[in-house]
């Protein structure tokens, strides 16, 4: 019993550290955010923070692991149910993750966020859902580093842009959407709008 409601404070604990962390970088870079600012929100004393962390660092990167594990097994999960799935699917479940947690990754993905989160979505990315152009075509290497940062970079903003609009279109249709753009490019849409 009394482990139980120990393992119950520390949740909450956690929970309250993660909400007050998320509501600060909202108004806050990372490196304005204080200790005693995450303590004062979350109504818990420093040694309860210095318990579970080392520095508001210490807390985001955590929160950013944690981020990046779930997309891992929301990707998993979806290949192991559909091994031949396709890019629109594979985006719905990153969409689907990003909705279900709009909050965390809009301040995770802002100007106010770590960048070195973005570089690790970047590498997932590149691992787990760009497809390897060089053995696909005759691109060089240096040719398909270019065009998986356009495509990365293009994602992120469109997933920036859907989370602030309040995603008014749902996960289906941003994942056509982005895979649209990406399989035919800008010209699909000129010769849509131009006909």
């Amino acid at each position: 019993m009394k482990a139980e409601k120990t393992d119950r404070r520390v949740r909450y604990t956690m929970l309250a550290l993660k909400d007050s962390l998320i509501g600060l970088m909202q108004e806050n870079h990372i490196s304005k955010i204080s200790v005693k600012m995450l303590c004062e929100r979350a109504d818990i004393n420093r040694s309860t923070f210095y318990a579970h962390y080392t520095n508001p660092y210490d807390l985001l990167r955590r929160l950013e692991q944690e981020v990046i594990a779930d997309f891992n097994k929301s990707i998993d999960k979806h290949l192991e149910d559909q091994p031949t799935g396709d890019a629109v699917s594979i985006m719905k479940q990153l969409l689907d993750y990003a909705a279900r947690n709009a909050e965390l990754v809009m301040v995770l993905l802002s100007e106010n966020g770590d960048s070195e989160f973005q570089k690790d979505l970047v590498s997932i990315a590149q691992q787990r859902l760009i497809l390897n152009l060089q053995e696909d075509t005759r691109l060089t290497s240096h040719v398909s580093e270019y065009l998986q940062g356009f495509v990365i970079a293009g994602v992120v903003n469109i997933l920036q842009k859907w989370i602030q609009d309040g995603m008014a279109e749902s996960t289906q249709e941003m994942a056509e959407l982005i895979s649209k753009i990406l399989f035919s490019g800008l010209s699909s849409f000129f010769r849509e709008f131009r006909e």
